[in-house]
Formats: C-alpha cells, structure tokens, sequence
C-alpha cells in the first residue's frame, strides 16, 4: 500500500496542509515518540508517519467526535466504509443533511457516529466543525458539485499508518502527560484571536478560553526545559507572542478559507514557536 497518498480524511479549521514544510524543518527528522495533542485533520501527523520519523505516536484531540472517527478507522475501517456506502442514508441533499445532523448521538454506537462526523464534515458549510454550548453540531448546509463522502483508498491508507498509534480523547495535557526524552511533539491549538470576529474554536462546548492558553504556554515551557524538542502554532496577536516571547518564533504567513466573508478568506500571519533540543542536534542524535 502506497502510505505516501494518504491525506487528511476531513477538513478542518486551521488546518496546516499549507505550512507542513515550514512546520516539518522544525521537527527532528527521527523521535521515539511523537506526541500531537490537537490533531484535528492530522496533516502534520500524517506527514511524520508517512517519512518514518518517529518509532510511535501518541495522538489526540478534545473533541469526542473527531477521535471516534480516527479510532473507528484505526480499527474498523471496512465497516466504516460499509456505512458510509449506504447511499440511501447518506444523501448529498439539505434534507438529508439535516436529519442526519439532528440525530441524537448519544444514542449511536461508534461506527454509525464515524460515518455521520464524516458525512456531515463533507456536506456542512466549508467542513467547519461548530458546536453550539450543549455540544450539538450546528454548522449550515453547503453547497457543492458532487462532493466526495466516502473515499475508501484513502481511508484505507489512513487506518495503515495508523498501525502501533495511540489515540487518546482527552486534554491536551493528559495526552502529553508521558512524553520523555527522545521524544518530540507538536502543538496546534485554536488560536487566539486576532480579532473579535475570528474566533473558531467551538469544537468542543465551552471552547478554548485565555486561562487554557495561558496553561498550554506553562506545559509548552516544562517540555522545553527538558530539552524535548516542542514546536507550537498560534495566531500573530500580541499576546500570543507576548506568551511565548522566551522561545524562538518565526512569523509565517498562511490563508484561512473557513468563514463567510472575505476578511474571513485572506491571508493572516502566523507563528510558529520552538523549543528544546534545537533542529541540529536532533539530527545528529537520531540520524
């Protein structure tokens, strides 16, 4: 199976397909462990696994739905497939989108909710994941030509590189709880925001406020001053780069294209923040 075609199996808001080679330079070419606590769609993830630079990963996200959909195709993609297939169900029409986005998924076993997250991801507005504070996904229907709901090979690929993976639901700092020496990681929490309009961080119910920034830069500095090897992403705002002005910081420019209007869809700088064991000593303590 060629591992190298694998891609990203949702889109996601912040997704870093754009800046993966800026992201990769940063990284150490080999680690033990390679720890990502926001996976979203995975486009960082999925680029190391695809490279072999790292022996095991240690990946996961807050958000309930995104990490059931990852842990269903880790271990059960056939069936995945299978539903997703079930073409009378998953209809690309407003109707359909929107009795499938009012279904109760406490209700719903693990593979049925995978398909659902994936269907709706592939349907709603711009694959904007949007919660609203009782945890129900509220994002409207979008328009497309023929939208792709279920790409099986790619699926496939996806469950292959996820072999000897270990995914977590959980707060970032429970999943990066283990991480030691010889181990790297990489940090894309929601950003803060530039301003008052160019907030996305409902994935999960109560989002992801000021004081857990605040706590994310404490775990980011612990990591670093063990000489782990951490790299983080964040939005230009003053007080993102105020938060991490001790660690090395580049300023990247990047697009965003979720949202409605078209300040919403043009280019916005970013950081991109390290620290720990700088890029030339991890290459020569794992080449």
């Amino acid at each position: 199976m060629n591992k190298k075609s694998a891609r990203p199996f949702v889109k996601w808001a912040g997704g870093k397909r754009r800046i993966l080679r800026e992201i990769l330079e940063l990284l150490p070419y080999h680690c033990k462990s390679y720890y990502e606590p926001f996976l979203g769609a995975g486009s960082v993830f999925i680029e190391m696994a695809k490279l072999k630079r790292f022996d095991t990963a240690i990946i996961g996200d807050k958000n309930h739905d995104l990490i059931n959909a990852w842990k269903v195709i880790q271990s059960n993609v056939e069936l995945l497939i299978d539903e997703l297939h079930d073409v009378d169900h998953y209809k690309y029409d407003k109707s359909s989108y929107l009795d499938i986005r009012s279904q109760d998924t406490t209700k719903m076993s693990e593979i049925p909710l995978a398909a659902r997250f994936i269907y709706l991801n592939k349907t709603c507005f711009n694959g904007l994941y949007r919660v609203n504070l009782r945890g129900q996904f509220n994002t409207p229907f979008g328009r497309y030509k023929n939208p792709t709901i279920c790409d099986s090979d790619n699926l496939r690929m996806v469950s292959d590189i996820l072999k000897c993976v270990k995914i977590i639901e959980g707060d970032f700092e429970f999943i990066l709880k283990g991480i030691s020496d010889g181990d790297c990681s990489y940090m894309d929490p929601p950003y803060l925001p530039l301003s008052n309009s160019a907030n996305f961080d409902k994935y999960t119910p109560g989002g992801f406020t000021i004081e857990d920034h605040d706590r994310l830069a404490h775990v980011f500095s612990s990591i670093a001053e063990k000489s782990i090897r951490v790299i983080a992403s964040n939005s230009s705002s003053g007080y993102s780069i105020n938060l991490y002005r001790k660690f090395d910081i580049q300023m990247l420019k990047s697009s965003r294209n979720i949202g409605g209007g078209v300040d919403s869809r043009k280019s916005v700088r970013e950081i991109l923040i390290s620290a720990g064991m700088t890029h030339e000593q991890a290459i020569s303590s794992y080449c």
